[in-house]
């Protein structure tokens, strides 16, 4: 009967520390809010992240048509019974071939860093352009007026120099994308003899900055993008993974190829070139990229970490339990509480340290921290050093596997099932003789 009212109060008593557990949780949730927060507040005063859609060229044209079939813009009423209408065609390019080369920093808000990059960006593209469409049906009459080559960006305000040329020949870059769909970008106006040869090569060399991810859209029906550069830890994501990349302390190179067999990001485009601003669905899911991650998210892993606080509780106070069993030793429901809340104030601990001198010290410091103030107070309160130093063992094992847990996701499950197995196994065979009858009967005396 003492067992298990005992067994009830340390269960109550788990539940009680949950509590502050939990709120713990929110904390590391409200500091990741406000590390995003911070995040924002420096992409609104540098760049946000660049987003290459492009290049396109987009050919302007002036046609007749009988009235009843007029279906463009800019329409101008004619004579018998006909309009003069604009109309656009979307060309997107044949090859495209990027190059990426970025150059990585750290900007400081406050306790949070966000990467901001700079890109050394060259494209190399190939248009063929269609033949000027000739006038059948309806259609009296059809008349190229000129065209405009642009590229769309996550964010102009990243821009630091761009220079372009089609054909060899230099040409005068001009702010806004062209297109209603894209918010941002920049163009160049051709003339309509541009278009006579009826191929444009066009190389556009940039300078930009930007921050936490680059992405691309596959514009071309040939696609190869190559990125380099100094972070030791990129996320490869979106649409397309590289079809090869090396990662390495010095930095990484990462290579995609991709056909127009394996991306609608074509179709896509002409459906957004088409239907305007309201109209444009699907794009972003075309893209492909790269994210500038830490590997060691301090909040990420602290919350991780907490995750395994009320196992930690119940195998510290099983600790004591079996103590007070096999040693006769009775302990306080006080001094449980106490316990608890030292090995609840670790996690707190890690979180406020971790913010000032990274994930890995703040772990020692407060693992540290608490082995100590845990060990010294239960060897007072199971009379004894000894007994002491057991418990320092104790927790400096399970700290330990805590960590080995948090650092390897591969083996994490493997490595935890493990461990519990072989507590288990090692409580079983303390207890195997124990009378279990006679609990409390030495501390009773």
């Amino acid at each position: 009967m003492r067992v298990m009212l005992k067994l009830l109060m340390i269960g109550a008593l788990v539940l009680v520390l949950a509590i502050p557990l939990l709120l713990m949780r929110g904390l590391v949730h409200e500091r990741q809010a406000r590390g995003a927060e911070a995040a924002a507040e420096i992409a609104r005063a540098s760049s946000r992240p660049q987003r290459l859609v492009g290049p396109y060229l987009l050919i302007e044209a002036e046609r007749v048509v009988r009235a009843r079939h007029a279906e463009g813009r800019g329409r101008d009423a004619g004579e018998g019974g006909t309009l003069r209408e604009t109309v656009y065609e979307l060309v997107l390019p044949e090859t495209l071939v990027a190059d990426s080369t970025l150059t990585t920093e750290t900007r400081r808000r406050g306790l949070f860093t966000v990467p901001l990059y700079r890109d050394a960006l060259t494209l190399e593209a190939v248009f063929a352009v269609p033949p000027d469409p000739a006038p059948e049906g309806e259609v009296l009459s059809y008349r190229r007026t000129g065209a405009r080559l642009g590229l769309g960006l996550g964010d102009a305000r990243g821009i630091r120099g761009i220079d372009l040329e089609v054909d060899g020949r230099a040409l005068q870059v001009e702010p806004g994308s062209g297109q209603a769909w894209l918010a941002e970008g920049v163009h160049a106006r051709l003339p309509a003899a541009a278009l006579a040869g009826g191929r444009l090569q066009m190389a556009l060399s940039a300078d930009l900055i930007g921050t936490e991810s680059l992405r691309f859209v596959p514009a071309g029906s040939d696609t190869r993008v190559t990125v380099r550069g100094d972070w030791p830890h990129p996320s490869f994501d979106g649409n397309y993974l590289p079809d090869t990349r090396r990662v390495g302390d010095a930095g990484f190179e990462a290579e995609w190829r991709i056909s127009r067999l394996a991306s609608n990001a074509q179709q896509v485009l002409g459906r957004c070139a088409g239907a305007g601003a309201d109209g444009c669905f699907g794009l972003e899911e075309t893209t492909f990229g790269l994210r500038l991650v830490d590997p060691v998210d301090r909040y990420l892993m602290t919350d991780r970490a907490m995750k395994f606080g009320l196992l930690f509780l119940v195998l510290v106070f099983g600790a004591v339990f079996l103590v007070e069993a096999l040693r006769g030793v009775a302990v306080h429901p006080v001094q449980y509480g106490l316990t608890g809340l030292a090995l609840g104030l670790f996690f707190l601990l890690l979180l406020a340290l971790s913010e000032h001198i990274g994930f890995g010290p703040a772990y020692l410091l407060a693992a540290l921290a608490c082995i100590g103030l845990v060990a010294s107070y239960m060897g007072g309160v199971l009379g004894g050093r000894r007994r002491g130093v057991g418990f320092a063992l104790l927790l400096a094992l399970l700290y330990g596997l805590l960590y080995g847990l948090l650092r390897s996701e591969t083996y994490a499950l493997l490595v935890g099932s493990v461990a519990l197995f072989a507590l288990l196994a090692a409580v079983m065979f303390a207890t195997r003789r124990l009378d279990w009858s006679r609990f409390g009967a030495g501390a009773a005396a």
